[in-house]
């Protein structure tokens, strides 16, 4: 018999988006923290990723990593939870267009921003320019999420998707940005709508990290 699945993860990483889709699934799985050195993680996750970045999830004989990778996989691992819609239908290629975006688009914009020495190095006079740069690709980002998300509450319109769970988590992520997410008039209510559900919920209570939407404006990252 296969024996339970485990999530590998950060606090506060990309394994957020995962970690709220299997508690949306009402799955077993097991969790296992990753710890790191710098920024290398050690040899024995490097076995399961070589890559050496969150999350990671063994089923078996299949071992994922790439957080948005993982939601796919989960939304068929686990039809009931609706976290997709069925196959086939164009509903679900929408929520897939929209992971896909917020995956190639929005996620690496941030991880730019928020990192820009990974791109020219520690010290270098262009970091700034990056992180300017990034901070603009991340405002059009968004305000076109905010109009997408008209009439809501969700990416689909009336009807939840892990689209929404991923979006859930950039917007955490971009607590650091001059012009926060949350601030949107349509963002800033589905941030709240997630925040409130009870699977978002039970893994912000799994990674001990707090929403941080609660009016205050977080210190600019430097």
């Amino acid at each position: 018999m296969p024996g339970v699945p485990t999530l590998y993860y950060i606090p506060g990483s990309a394994a957020m988006a995962p970690t709220a889709a299997l508690e949306e699934a009402g799955a077993e799985y097991d969790l296992a923290l990753v710890e790191r050195d710098g920024t290398i993680a050690g040899p024995e996750y490097l076995a399961i990723n070589p890559l050496g970045r969150v999350p990671a999830y063994v089923d078996g004989d299949l071992t994922l990593w790439e957080s948005a990778a993982i939601c796919l996989y989960l939304a068929d691992r686990y039809p009931d939870a609706g976290l997709l819609p069925p196959p086939g239908t164009t509903e679900r290629w929408v929520a897939v267009r929209w992971l896909v975006y917020l995956t190639n688009t929005v996620q690496a914009a941030l991880m730019d921003c928020l990192y820009p020495h990974r791109l020219v190095g520690e010290g270098s006079p262009a970091i700034e320019a990056v992180r300017d740069g990034d901070r603009k690709r991340l405002d059009a980002a968004f305000d076109h999420i905010d109009a997408a998300l008209e009439p809501g509450p969700y990416l689909l319109g009336e009807s939840f998707s892990v689209a929404d769970i991923y979006l859930h988590m950039l917007t955490r992520w971009g607590r650091w940005l001059p012009r926060q997410a949350w601030s949107l008039p349509r963002l800033g209510p589905h941030y709240a709508l997630l925040t409130e559900r009870p699977s978002v919920a039970r893994m912000f209570e799994i990674h001990g990290i707090v929403p941080y939407q609660d009016g205050a404006d977080p210190p600019v990252r430097s």
